[in-house]
């Protein structure tokens, strides 16, 4: 069936500004079209659906970011061919935009996901070195080795969620394997660059169904954002090393009377102040899934 627009956006239409939660303003508009249909048979959902340009619920559109809360038609009594179209948008919390903002698609699974930040977290990690300059200590004793516990300290990571749609077909192992994962390369969004193992993954939710009458996957994510990385790092120290000849020995005083635990060169060698090791703690997936 063919639908088209008569003209463009009517002159009738409506708009509203209001007092949201706390220091929130919230603006909206209503917008109303007139559509020609070519058969009289024509239903409601060919008419929301199949008409080019007319706004798709979910999506954003204008200047100033009005997210379509709400499409609605009804047929002219009179004329059976003709029905008019409402649209109401308002600002607020989007989880959807169009790829292409001039030429919007109802099949979800064209729809970039638009990021929203839900908290600010610390985490304590083990440090390897403290915050005095211009030379950082290692966190050792004044004689040189380490403590009986570990030094700790807090960072700062931020969580943000997103909504994707993804292809019906999709497994549900597929999904599984996503969450608690860390991106193993660099990943471009809204044009911010987050390193490799930055970003952990978790899905949070996954439904499959029938969403704009198209089937798909609606899969919620959460990122936790380290700046750091999500790497653990441990000083290279120990009761033992590696000598010479790759034999392992017991590490000792200068005396070598009294076992100790002492410096390691990261290769097993002994050394006078000991190195750093990081471990990958996190599985590195492609995040290639996501529509940035």
């Amino acid at each position: 069936m063919a639908n088209s627009l008569v003209g463009s956006e009517l002159r009738a239409g409506s708009g509203f500004a209001r007092k949201g939660e706390g220091f929130k303003l919230i603006f909206g508009e209503t917008w109303n079209f007139r559509v020609k249909t070519d058969q009289v048979s024509s239903d409601r959902l060919d008419v929301l659906y199949n008409t080019p340009g007319l706004p798709y619920a979910g999506l954003i559109y204008g200047p100033l970011g009005l997210i379509c809360d709400e499409v609605t038609c009804e047929r002219d009594t009179k004329h059976t061919l003709y029905w008019n179209v409402q649209a109401r948008f308002q600002t607020g919390t989007a989880q959807q935009k169009a790829q292409d903002e001039n030429q919007p698609s109802p099949d979800p699974l064209t729809w970039t996901p638009i990021f929203t930040v839900d908290s600010f977290t610390t985490r304590e990690r083990v440090i390897d070195e403290d915050y005095t300059t211009p030379t950082a200590k290692k966190p050792l004793n004044s004689a040189g080795t380490p403590f009986d516990s570990s030094l700790v300290s807090s960072s700062t990571q931020c969580q943000f969620s997103f909504v994707q749609f993804e292809d019906p077909t999709l497994k549900l192992k597929t999904i599984m394997d996503r969450n608690d994962c860390v991106n193993a390369s660099s990943y471009v969004t809204d044009g911010q660059t987050y390193g490799a193992r930055t970003l952990l993954v978790a899905v949070q939710e996954a439904e499959l169904g029938s969403f704009a009458g198209y089937q798909a996957w609606r899969i919620k994510y959460r990122f936790t954002y380290d700046p750091l990385t999500h790497d653990e790092k441990r000083l290279d120290v120990g009761p033992y090393y590696l000598d010479g000849a790759g034999d392992t020995q017991v590490y000792k005083d200068k005396t070598n009377t009294f076992p100790i635990i002492g410096a390691l060169n990261g290769s097993g060698a002994k050394s006078t102040t000991p190195s750093v090791l990081t471990f990958r703690i996190k599985k590195e997936i492609s995040f290639s899934f996501l529509r940035a």
